[in-house]
């Protein structure tokens, strides 16, 4: 009686382990956690879609988020356009963490600067130049590129949370009417691309190891 009593117990024992074993694999399966491979994967094997005008543009500031990450940054990538030829000018990405601090040089800035500095122009010299970038601009991003005089922005993932073109109405007056008559929006590309923007962005934040004390605009 009491071997059929311990059989049982063990069984039961047997059961309920395998069950939560089950469940952890099971939730393992669920979360599917995405790794910097898979990312580098997608992008490496990203075909642009010609349906998309901007697909060509926007792998670049792909391929260039994707380096901010392997960097130890966030992961937005940007670049300047020749609207007419399509000839990629400068590129850039998010090199605020490494290899040391630096509030300014988030991907746009970073693009525009490394333009700004090789031209070295006596005045905006953006005449034809598109930018674009993986994630929409922030605040402090989209004053800086009013500023410099490129008349269109294109992002590929929208940023409800920190963006600031969705709200471009709040900007002050005098800042609105600068950037009057420009184009600053999504960028037309394909769903795929705007969905694989967002998850190296959202992967950066995860596996950040310096986290910015202000979320909301430090990116």
């Amino acid at each position: 009686m009491v071997k059929k009593y311990l059989f049982a117990l063990c069984v039961l024992a047997l059961s309920v382990f395998f069950m939560f074993c089950r469940g952890v694999i099971c939730a393992e399966e669920i979360e599917s956690p995405i790794s910097l491979g898979m990312l580098e994967e997608k992008i490496s094997s990203f075909k642009p879609n010609p349906k998309y005008k901007d697909d060509k543009a926007g792998l670049v500031t792909l391929q260039e988020a994707l380096a901010a990450v392997k960097e130890g940054n966030h992961g937005i990538g940007a670049c300047l356009v020749r609207e007419k030829t399509g000839e990629v000018v400068q590129r850039g990405h998010n090199r605020v963490y490494k290899p040391y601090y630096r509030s300014d040089l988030h991907a746009e800035m970073d693009t525009l600067t490394g333009y700004e500095q090789r031209v070295k122009a006596q005045s905006p010299k953006m005449e034809g130049l598109v930018l674009y970038t993986s994630l929409e601009p922030c605040p402090m991003c989209l004053a800086r590129i009013i500023n410099s005089g490129v008349k269109k922005v294109y992002y590929l993932a929208p940023d409800p949370e920190r963006g600031m073109v969705h709200l471009f109405k709040n900007l002050p007056p005098a800042w609105q009417e600068v950037a009057k008559g420009r184009s600053y929006g999504p960028a037309q590309c394909s769903p795929e691309m705007k969905d694989l923007a967002n998850e190296v962005f959202q992967y950066s934040l995860k596996v950040s190891d310096k986290k910015p004390k202000n979320k909301k605009c430090n990116y």
